[in-house]
């Protein structure tokens, strides 16, 4: 019977194999830090202006879960009026079970805040504002909200772009108007969404 005996043969080059890998990744660290330094896109901190409230650090509690909700209801709203023809009004809400319209448990806990539909507001020619204004909320310490949709037509299509405004007073009546200066006038503050930055500011508090 005979034996084998395996070999280890170590490789001639074994000092330069580990100098070209350390070279290959200091060149591709450094080619990856030139390309993000040239292409990459750097997030500016937020500017709120005076007539402006930020979602991530001026609201608090309830009036920040609704404006979450809003946001998600703007882009359903749509839809409705595509398929309806109509703009949704309470009962429509009710029959979608769309928050924060929707008279539920989470309605209860985020105060009872009734909603109205302001009728459209024409500002020229195939173009408008419609506004949902909840107010009267029972937590003393939330505030009134307006859902504005600006609808303009372009052609065949629709052209469509909302805005959540927020007031301190939550028995903030509704608004006359739809136009910007007058909003602001009556103490309306717009309120600016959540950039990237405040999210990882808000993980990293966590």
């Amino acid at each position: 019977m005979t034996t084998s005996t395996v070999h280890i043969v170590p490789p001639n080059h074994r000092k330069w194999e580990t100098v070209l890998l350390v070279t290959a990744l200091i060149t591709l660290v450094l080619s990856t830090g030139s390309y993000v330094e040239t292409y990459g896109l750097e997030e500016r901190p937020q500017e709120i202006l005076d007539w402006q409230i930020s979602a991530f650090s001026g609201l608090q509690g309830v009036d920040q879960a609704i404006y979450n909700e809003l946001i998600v209801a703007a882009d359903e709203v749509n839809w409705l009026v595509y398929y309806n023809g109509y703009w949704p009004e309470d009962v429509d809400f009710q029959d979608g079970l769309l928050s924060p319209f929707y008279r539920d448990l989470s309605w209860e806990h985020n105060g009872s805040v009734k909603w109205v539909l302001k009728n459209v507001v024409q500002e020229g020619e195939a173009q408008g504002m419609t506004l949902y204004h909840g107010g009267g909320g029972t937590i003393e310490t939330q505030g009134a909200y307006l859902l504005v949709i600006d609808h303009k037509h372009a052609g065949n299509a629709q052209i469509t772009a909302s805005n959540i405004w927020w007031h301190p007073d939550r028995n903030a009546p509704v608004p006359e108007t739809s136009k910007v200066p007058s909003l602001i006038l009556h103490g309306w503050k717009q309120v600016v969404p959540y950039q990237g930055r405040d999210e990882l500011e808000r993980l990293n508090a966590g």
